[in-house]
């Protein structure tokens, strides 16, 4: 039997202390009015996925006229694949805040970190001073090389909050 991969989980068991500190990092990168982002790490199994730590990448902040965003280097990216081979976690989402609206942008389509099959971007609004509900964000899910957004049902069927790692 193969590894189970992202494309095949229906069901995302998320601890309810990932999803509070998440929410915390953003809220500190949007007291400075400035994007942030959060990855979501944890262990893929058969039909569903337990993310179980979040990542906060080193990361630059970007602020210009044609708006807010954060780079990651190639190094800080080498590292975590590096990092995520010498252990059994995988990279489940991406998470970043927008300052209102939570949609997917182009440029975050085009500079996801996620890339594999299946694998999803959840945007937060109000530089994370949302619900502690990842069901309530924007979430977007890699669909034959295209980010689709899922819709309201599909979320909410998506994401389990657990109390324990």
């Amino acid at each position: 039997m193969g590894v189970a991969q992202l494309h095949e989980v229906r069901s995302i068991i998320v601890n309810r202390e990932v999803v509070y500190a998440t929410l915390e990092t953003l809220q500190e990168f949007g007291s400075a009015k400035l994007e942030g982002l959060v990855l979501w790490l944890g262990l893929i199994e058969p039909g569903r996925a337990r993310v179980v730590r979040a990542f906060v990448p080193e990361q630059e902040s970007v602020t210009s006229e044609d708006g807010l965003g954060y780079f990651v280097s190639s190094q800080t990216l080498f590292e975590l694949n590096r990092g995520l081979a010498e252990t059994s976690l995988r990279l489940i989402a991406q998470v970043h805040s927008h300052p209102s609206e939570a949609y997917h942008s182009e440029v975050d389509d085009r500079y996801a970190i996620v890339t594999a099959e299946g694998g999803l971007s959840l945007v937060v609004p109000d530089f994370g001073r949302a619900s502690p509900d990842p069901s309530s964000w924007a979430v977007y899910r890699l669909t034959n090389g295209v980010w689709a957004e899922l819709d309201s049902a599909t979320r909410k069927a998506l994401f389990k909050i657990a109390e324990e790692p």
